[in-house]
């Protein structure tokens, strides 16, 4: 069976279009998985580097807890010690700085008179006036730490916030790459269907009207 001119022009025609149509679509192809490809490695790498900070932080949170642990446990046996005159000025004398000694004074016993009842002797704490200012000092370097502490809480709420929309940023970018790679293959099956039917269309109707011309 001898195949007419016309349809031989015709399928020249067409075989030369769908080249030209698929190696557009292979560029293009290339071009999405290259695009798709860097995203994906710069998000593999910030994903790393994020892993890591979150491994070094909740190490350091775990020695954070333990000092603190140690220390609130130091403090809860203090407060049931009975602290006698002479525990409290060996305490106040550990503070830094100290231009004098601070001294326990035992004041004697009064006996009662016609206006004032007896007075038992006792033991006070005598603090010196050059220690006044190293006391102060400590109690303002107390008042500032505590500050600290509660920005440090607040901040520490603020952080997990934004570590929370920073992960939703990376599967936000994650879908953004998974999405150029379904471009890049040509889209959905149906997509890919309906590019072939819409391309072969207008490839029949010139291979048909080529044929129809070369008569």
């Amino acid at each position: 069976m001898t195949i007419p001119k016309s349809w031989l022009i015709g399928i020249a025609v067409a075989v030369l279009l769908l080249a030209a149509l698929g190696g557009y679509e292979a560029l293009q192809a290339h071009d999405a998985l290259l695009k798709a490809d860097g995203v994906q490695a710069v998000q593999e790498q910030k994903a790393k580097a994020d892993q890591a900070v979150k491994d070094q932080a909740k190490e350091d949170q775990v020695k954070i807890d333990a000092a603190l642990q140690s220390a609130l446990s130091s403090i809860d046996k203090q407060r049931t010690i009975i602290v006698t005159p002479q525990q409290a000025a060996a305490v106040a004398n550990t503070l830094p700085n100290l231009p004098q000694q601070v001294t326990v004074q035992q004041v004697p016993a009064v006996p009662a008179t016609a206006t004032t009842p007896a007075q038992e002797a006792t033991s006070q704490i005598v603090i010196p006036a050059a220690d006044i200012p190293a006391f102060q000092k400590y109690k303002l370097d107390c008042d500032e730490s505590n500050a600290k502490l509660t920005a440090c809480t607040l901040n520490a709420a603020k952080s997990e916030i934004i570590q929370t929309a920073t992960d939703d940023q990376l599967k936000a970018m994650t879908v953004e790459r998974d999405t150029w790679r379904t471009a890049a293959k040509g889209g959905t099956w149906l997509k890919r269907t309906w590019n072939v039917v819409k391309f072969a269309a207008p490839i029949a109707g010139g291979a048909y009207l080529a044929g129809r011309l070369s008569k």
